[in-house]
């Protein structure tokens, strides 16, 4: 007699079909591939304050408190900064520092800084120095500022150049415009008023003057007696000239270098624009 088949059972073959379907082999594969992740890598939740960097943050919360913490202030700290912790894992594991464009640019401004860190540049020589004056001159010399005095006398007077030399003569004495009854003007201008108040060829005249003693100059209707009293501005003294070029110089090649390290780092990126 032929041996009767055996007959599979109803739930026996829903197991078999759902062996072969390709959505549990994808799940099964994933799952072993994040349990032997988890083996290597370890848990990604997993925190590990080891006693070396616990004792680090203990000393640097001791110098913030400029003393020993207690042991409640010990706890307390290392407390918080294991919620501190777990609350910048969280973020950066939900994308935070990719997404807030607050966090992005400190980021990209703390890395900026590391590479302006780590930037050499060389002493500059004086032919450097000379050069960089002439191609930023304006950072460096001031607009000159004319502190001036003046007396007007009338041409209509019909001794007025009388009087004017007989006032420039005392005056170079030493007297003083009060003691001889005459009336001057104090002003503190740039060249572009002079010529406004006198004319260009007397406001030539005038900003060509030293610092000092009285001088006749005069205009097609007045007869003048100036002083000039001080003169500001242009370029500092040579030994503040100099640290301030240094200055500007070394911080011009430090952006140039850290502009060159940041292309040398986005060139290790390749960057793709899909058009969809």
């Amino acid at each position: 007699m032929a041996p009767t088949p055996r007959s599979h059972s109803p739930r026996g073959s829903q197991l078999t079909r759902l062996l072969r379907e390709p959505t549990l082999h994808f799940f099964l594969i994933g799952a072993a591939l994040l349990l032997a992740h988890r083996l290597v890598v370890g848990d990604p939740r997993t925190i590990v304050l080891t006693p070396t960097h616990k004792a680090d943050l203990l000393r640097r919360y001791q110098d913030q408190l400029s003393r020993a913490p207690t042991s409640a202030e010990a706890d307390a700290f290392i407390s918080a900064w294991k919620a501190d912790e777990a609350l910048y894992r969280e973020a950066l594991r939900e994308g935070i520092d990719r997404d807030d464009a607050t966090v992005r640019t400190v980021l990209v401004g703390k890395m900026r800084e590391r590479v302006m860190l780590q930037v050499r540049t060389r002493e500059p020589s004086e032919a450097d120095l000379q050069q960089y004056l002439q191609d930023h001159r304006d950072q460096f010399d001031a607009p000159l500022i004319y502190e001036h005095e003046y007396v007007v006398f009338s041409r209509g007077e019909p001794d007025a150049l009388q009087k004017r030399a007989s006032a420039e003569q005392k005056l170079r004495a030493g007297a003083t415009v009060a003691s001889l009854g005459l009336r001057s003007t104090a002003a503190n201008v740039n060249r572009a008023r002079i010529e406004q108040e006198f004319g260009r060829e007397v406001a030539d005249e005038i900003c060509r003057l030293a610092p000092g003693p009285w001088h006749a100059l005069e205009t097609a209707d007045r007869l003048l007696l100036v002083r000039m009293i001080a003169v500001q501005g242009g370029l500092p003294p040579p030994a503040v000239l100099h640290a301030q070029l240094l200055a500007g110089y070394q911080a011009m090649m430090q952006q140039k270098a850290a502009a060159q390290a940041t292309r040398m780092i986005a060139d290790r990126y390749r960057f793709e624009e899909p058009s969809r």
